[in-house]
């Protein structure tokens, strides 16, 4: 139902696919507000989510929604703005805007130095559905390659503007996902061996240990590891488990398996720092804890190994224990079998 605010009415509702509509209906008669309302609700019914996401964006006033839907032209406005002429430096600007409140900084980051290279290819000016054509991607990607880019980072910028893409298939400005095949490369797999973990392990200060060992033991990333809470922890007979966030997933999480000694040393950990329910089980900051492997690897004489190689080790070890693919796949949450096969022995 219509609300007022001051002495205009608002329509202030949830629409299922477009979300919470809170907006102005630029009357102050309570009739007409019922009325614009009641429009609203209708395009919504009919399926026309777009119209009702365009109105609540503000690229349509809902006079000139009124006035189409009175008059049955309600199909112009649709079909305007499926072929609404968006350039691609609007596209990008907007899209990543979307798009950095779900990310690290650093993956933004790797988005728009993609994007930028992609812009410069195309030209910002270029309308959206003649910028994504398929000739459009294969020449950009000759374009970076002539300019030396390597082919890992010719698909880095890929993954950017396969982002960017998800933002007009989602308006309407693009009827398909173009195909960006990528170039394949050979994936940098860096592992310790037990005799190279003893060293490490014993050069790493107490303090640090018990999340080394949990990195080492289970391959998660060290996101994952930093956002797990004691109460993310299931103890059973058969050992301990880690409900983990997990974005990449259907269900958003995924259980980890956590071998006994890497269980037994975070146990006591959270034991001795009286932390429970809630609690982060690990709340060190990330640069020191960068600090802490680049030490324990200098005195340890081990070279090229980042944080994140610890879940190569882990997969490694992990594979050579019997641990079946299916459940490394699990495991490490990776979305294909393919990505999991490197670990294969």
């Amino acid at each position: 139902m219509a609300t007022k605010r001051g002495n205009v009415f608002y329509v202030k509702r949830r629409f299922s696919g477009v979300g919470p509509v809170y907006k102005s209906l630029g009357t102050r008669n309570k009739e007409r507000a019922k009325t614009l309302e009641g429009m609203l609700g209708s395009l919504h019914d009919q399926g026309r989510f777009d119209l009702v996401r365009a109105f609540n964006d503000g690229e349509l006033g809902i006079d000139e929604i009124a006035e189409h839907y009175e008059a049955s032209k309600i199909h112009e406005l649709t079909d305007r703005l499926a072929r609404e002429d968006v350039p691609l430096s609007d596209a990008i600007d907007k899209a990543l805007q979307t798009k950095e409140p779900d990310v690290r900084s650093s993956t933004y980051a790797s988005y728009r130095k993609g994007l930028e290279h992609f812009n410069r290819y195309v030209g910002g000016d270029t309308l959206i559905p003649d910028a994504f054509t398929p000739d459009q991607i294969q020449g950009f990607k000759g374009f970076r390659k002539r300019e030396g880019a390597k082919p890992e980072t010719i698909n880095n910028d890929l993954i950017g503007i396969s982002v960017v893409v998800t933002y007009p298939l989602e308006k309407g400005w693009l009827a398909k996902r173009p195909k960006m095949k990528r170039f394949k490369t050979k994936v940098r797999v860096t592992y310790l061996e037990p005799d190279q973990l003893t060293p490490y392990f014993a050069v790493v200060r107490r303090a640090f240990r018990p999340i080394f060992q949990l990195l080492v033991g289970t391959g998660m990333r060290l996101g994952e590891v930093e956002s797990l809470r004691v109460c993310d922890l299931k103890l059973g007979d058969d050992g301990a488990r880690a409900i983990v966030q997990d974005s990449k997933t259907d269900a958003g999480v995924r259980p980890v398996f956590i071998p006994p000694w890497a269980a037994a040393a975070v146990l006591a950990h959270i034991e001795e720092s009286g932390k429970s329910g809630i609690d982060l089980i690990f709340d060190i900051p990330r640069s020191t804890i960068q600090g802490e492997h680049k030490r324990a690897c200098k005195l340890a004489g081990i070279h090229g190994y980042t944080i994140h190689d610890h879940r190569h080790t882990a997969a490694v070890h992990l594979a050579r224990a019997g641990m079946p693919l299916d459940l490394l796949q699990k495991q490490l949450g990776h979305t294909t079998i393919q990505m999991t096969m490197r670990y294969a022995t």
